[in-house]
């Protein structure tokens, strides 16, 4: 087989939840993937010294996270895991069974004795929280405050912190001491987060980028007629200018915050959604961006079918998905990578079902094949193979949070004569692309269009709210009638 050099991708992402103007947080899931998957996966890594990767953290995650750790961030879910169970309301009642639950049930209830006991006396689907809550004791809500942080803390926490497992062992009947005591350490490992990656980009394991700060879809802020390539019926919202200065700026902001917080400024970008446009181009280069990355269904359609897949999944010219390209507007220019969706999506939504050794059987097996099947034409350089999904959604759904399958994987492709796990930007340091791209097709990750994103009435209705918001502020700014820090609020909600 030809070598094959394996770039694992993960994206780190979570919108931007808190209502800064209201003062309010309503979702969790910053603190709890924070403690589960951020950490995990980059102690994983940590594990394996060889097995060298790529990690894209998202700023309005990242925002969060300092949010959190410097004392400032509260959400509702922990607001309410907080409380004592002697003062609870019966809306605070409602709220704890109504969203305490909120996991994957097979992987991370069922195996708990006393969480699944809990889970079953909720009666979900028989009750609504109003009646099953005369159903639970104070040692129950004890129980459940603690089992629903619990089960967001990764596998190797427990592995490494003998008190933390022998609080797990425990299993129920904690006091509300005990339970301030894990939500302490909950914040302790969040904590370690950004530190974590910070190291292991420091030590050359780990390449860091980022994404425009507040995860826009860059191709339609630049020009929502984006959307009619790849959906000619579309219909459009009623305003169609871009925002053509608020594109560089989230650009800008998320590069000048990677600095601030990882001491150099990313060399890649993952656009948010993998959207990509051709007209971006030059926003993300002058940003001193020097690599992007997004699906390779979007290199088909650039290619007009040349790289493609046929009824089978089989691909046509093989050999020129597994390297990178480089696009050109206005005199700028990147270096672009397309990720093997079905090796991405294997991983993402179908592995879970395998044991773990036989999950990393199949992935080396489709690996080798992709070294075969570009022995002929890839030249002398290794074939790169680009992996990229969400870093932290698919692992709720797998035996033991994807550590035995993650374990296993890394190990053996660390080890395998002719795979080697590489950082995106030392391949294209050191293989450049040599093909360009006449014109970059406008889409995203998600069917190579941007249909979740505009089309829809309730969607279009809030582009166009968003057009009439943002002239306001423009006019607003220009009467000078608001002070300086109004203005800059307006400014930080608008984006």
């Amino acid at each position: 087989m030809h070598d094959v050099s394996l770039a694992f991708f993960w994206h780190q992402h979570q919108p931007y939840y808190p209502d800064d103007v209201g003062g309010e947080n309503p979702m969790p899931w910053v603190r709890l993937h924070g403690t589960k998957d951020y950490w995990g996966m980059a102690m994983l890594l940590k594990e394996v010294p060889e097995l060298h990767a790529t990690i894209n953290l998202v700023p309005s995650l990242l925002k969060q996270l300092l949010a959190y750790t410097e004392g400032s961030m509260v959400d509702t879910h922990l607001r309410v895991s907080r409380l004592s169970a002697d003062g609870f309301s019966e809306e605070d009642t409602n709220y704890l069974l109504d969203n305490f639950f909120l996991v994957h049930v097979d992987q991370m209830i069922r195996p708990y004795r006393r969480y699944h006991e809990l889970y079953r006396k909720r009666g979900f689907g028989i009750d609504p929280a109003e009646r099953a809550r005369k159903r639970f004791t104070k040692r129950d809500l004890i129980d459940l405050q603690v089992w629903s942080n619990l089960v967001w803390i990764h596998p190797i926490a427990f592995e490494l912190d003998r008190d933390l497992a022998d609080f797990r062992a425990k299993g129920q009947h904690w006091t509300e001491k005990e339970k301030e005591w894990l939500l302490d350490k909950q914040m302790e490992i969040l904590a370690q987060v950004i530190p974590l990656h910070r190291e292991l980009a420091k030590r050359g394991q780990l390449e860091l980028t980022t994404t425009p700060f507040y995860h826009p879809i860059l191709p339609l802020l630049w020009d929502k007629r984006q959307a009619r390539r790849a959906m000619p019926d579309v219909a459009l919202p009623k305003y169609l200018d871009g925002f053509h200065q608020d594109a560089p700026e989230q650009i800008r902001r998320g590069v000048a915050m990677h600095e601030e917080l990882f001491g150099q400024k990313p060399r890649g970008l993952w656009p948010s959604e993998g959207s990509v446009c051709q007209g971006i181009i030059p926003a993300v280069a002058d940003a001193g961006i020097h690599w992007i990355a997004t699906d390779e269904e979007i290199l088909s359609c650039s290619t007009d079918g040349w790289v493609s897949r046929d009824g089978n999944g089989f691909l046509r010219n093989p050999e020129m998905l597994y390297r990178p390209w480089r696009v050109q507007e206005s005199g700028r220019q990147l270096e672009i990578v397309f990720r093997d969706h079905a090796m991405s999506d294997q991983i993402g939504f179908h592995y879970q079902r395998f044991t773990a050794q036989h999950a990393v059987d199949d992935f080396c097996g489709k690996v080798e094949a992709i070294g075969r099947a570009t022995a002929a034409n890839a030249g002398h350089r290794p074939s790169l193979l680009t992996i990229i999904l969400d870093g932290e959604n698919c692992w709720e759904y797998y035996p033991n949070g994807g550590v035995d399958f993650l374990r296993a994987l890394y190990r053996r492709v660390a080890q395998h004569p002719k795979i080697t796990p590489v950082r995106i930007r030392d391949y294209v340091e050191q293989y450049p692309a040599g093909d360009r791209l006449n014109q970059l097709f406008p889409g995203s990750w998600i069917h190579h269009n941007f249909g979740i994103w505009i089309g829809h009435p309730e969607c279009n209705r809030a582009w166009d709210l968003l057009h009439q918001t943002r002239q306001y502020l423009v006019d607003e700014q220009d009467a000078g009638g608001r002070s300086a820090r109004q203005l800059q609020q307006a400014w930080e909600e608008l984006y």
